[in-house]
């Protein structure tokens, strides 16, 4: 590793200790660091950003003509992978530490299609609506910051999308989903999208999961 990036390291673990410091809701993932691993900037995490993409296997929706968003980013390395792949790309998060750290990360990469915004999904306002929204692993929340019933959550990302925009969707690792997608969830999918793809995605965390459901679902 060169001693630019090994700077750069250390500027992002500085984010992850003001985090520790002053960030009062609960912190996912906390003993390991950073949630989101991300081999671009060498930096591994318990969910490595490529590994993910691999996984999901949806190259084939994406170009350059769509413009998408990410609920929940997190610290971003995830959008920022997509954001090669995409028009353009927004993230939405609640956490300030972990915004900061995306951020940061774009300017290293000097990346030109992504913005970040510090805010809940149930507050973000965006200016245009979207041709692919990512849901992953975020439409419940442990931290308890999530005020959105799933079908209020649902309904706003329909809301977001496109006529036949697509959103990409990976369950939680709760208890209720450690064998089987819970059918309510999945009544409502079907009633407001089609499905394109259905399956089931290896997960590397929480260490006691070990796949997760995933969708590609499309505006109805």
């Amino acid at each position: 590793m060169d001693e630019k990036l090994k700077e750069f390291h250390k500027k992002l673990k500085k984010n992850l200790e003001n985090q520790e410091k002053y960030y009062e809701s609960f912190i996912y993932s906390k003993e390991a660091g950073f949630y989101q691993g991300f081999d671009k900037i060498e930096l591994k995490g318990c969910r490595s950003s490529e590994k993910r993409l691999e996984r999901y296997d949806i190259k084939e929706f994406l170009s350059d003509s769509k413009k998408a968003l990410d609920i929940g980013c997190n610290c971003g390395f995830f959008t920022l992978l997509i954001s090669d792949l995409v028009s353009k790309i927004d993230g939405v998060e609640i956490n300030p530490f972990l915004i900061q750290i995306a951020r940061d990360t774009k300017d290293f990469l000097k990346n030109h299609n992504s913005s970040f915004y510090t805010t809940s999904f149930e507050k973000f306002r965006p200016k245009e609506k979207y041709d692919i929204i990512f849901s992953l692993a975020n439409d419940e929340t442990v931290d308890g910051n999530t005020k959105f019933t799933f079908i209020e959550y649902i309904l706003k990302i329909r809301n977001l999308l496109n006529p036949e925009g697509l959103l990409i969707f990976e369950s939680q690792a709760l208890k209720e989903s450690l064998n089987e997608f819970p059918e309510k969830k999945y009544e409502h999918l079907k009633k407001h999208f089609d499905i394109l793809v259905e399956k089931k995605v290896p997960t590397d965390y929480p260490y006691n999961v070990k796949e997760r459901a995933f969708f590609v679902l499309k505006k109805k």
